[in-house]
């Protein structure tokens, strides 16, 4: 893995302003760019997905202290060529992840856990002012794995892992600072014993902070939430939801996002958390590694099973 990062470092990412045919102009920090668009980071938003074809003109910004113009900032200007054909327009602000990983142990106990997470966002900004959006995000994670005990002359399979969980996030910006959600999910845990899980609920964020390679947004709300458990037991009530979430570019190659979401109880008297921390290196073009860091908590877990679980998970993964 060391070799592969080493041969595929590259230079960092350029500082740009592009001259759309419609007329506006976009400035920003090229981010990733693809066959038929270039994504952007600049203060306003931290990824911004301008179809090649919509581009008439790109400059280049060059830093200080170049050999190219002494003492000045330069702008070079580059004509583009002929840009490919247009995706179709319902494709065009799409964009998705998809990844597969594999944890493995070969010991006292042979473990094998396979994980796969796609994701899915739409992005689209307002006519009225494109620096506001309407997003809509799409989360789906599955994981199954077998643990085998190896006993002199006997071994003992059992399996460690299988839960699938879906979720459905809807946010629309209504001020430079201020946007709405809704959240919801479904979702089981055999292992936790919970035949079906399932959440809905809206509320209120507010971008507290929107810089170039650093954004964090703070959240609250509502949220109902029902559990099915193995026993036959369930539970059916409504929460408050606080949570966060914080996406750091260290560099053009690494990025760190976590969030951690609060589900105290209407009464208080009792409450759950999610916690989630992930390092991505971009190992070459779309490719990419991620490691995970998973904590889940809950004061009232299903009989016969551990309140908190934490986990960590690594990944292959793909952009497109």
């Amino acid at each position: 893995m060391l070799l592969v990062c080493a041969l595929s470092s590259g230079a960092r990412a350029q500082n740009v302003i592009l001259y759309l045919k419609g007329g506006d102009r976009i400035s920003g920090r090229i981010v990733s760019e693809y066959t038929n668009r270039i994504v952007l980071s600049n203060s306003w938003t931290k990824e911004l997905s301008v179809p090649l074809a919509e581009i008439a003109q790109r400059e280049i910004i060059l830093a200080k202290g170049t050999n190219l113009v002494s003492g000045s900032n330069a702008v070079a200007k580059i004509k583009l060529p002929p840009p490919p054909a247009a995706p179709p327009p319902m494709f065009k602000h799409w964009k998705g992840e998809a990844e597969v990983g594999l944890d493995y142990t070969d010991s006292t106990s042979d473990q094998r856990t396979y994980h796969a997470h796609l994701k899915l966002s739409y992005e689209l900004p307002y006519k009225s002012n494109p620096k506001n959006f309407f997003r809509n995000s799409i989360d789906y994670e599955v994981a199954y794995g077998k643990t085998t005990q190896k006993n002199t002359g006997t071994n003992t399979t059992v399996i460690s892992a299988d839960r699938m969980g879906a979720s459905d996030k809807t946010t629309a910006d209504f001020d430079k600072r201020w946007y709405a959600y809704n959240l919801g999910g479904v979702g089981y845990d055999r292992i936790r014993n919970i035949d079906l899980a399932g959440e809905i609920g809206p509320g209120l964020g507010y971008h507290l902070l929107t810089l170039s390679n650093l954004t964090v947004n703070v959240e609250s709300g509502a949220n109902y939430q029902i559990q099915y458990n193995t026993d036959s037991t369930h539970s059916r009530d409504f929460f408050f939801r606080i949570a966060e979430d914080v996406t750091w570019r260290l560099d053009p190659r690494t990025t760190f996002t976590e969030k951690v979401e609060f589900f105290p109880r209407v009464n208080f008297a009792e409450y759950r958390v999610r916690a989630e921390a992930t390092i991505s290196y971009n190992l070459w073009r779309y490719i990419y590694w991620n490691t995970t860091f998973r904590d889940n908590y809950d004061t009232t877990p299903a009989a016969k099973v551990q309140g908190n679980e934490f986990e960590i998970h690594s990944a292959l993964g793909m952009k497109f």
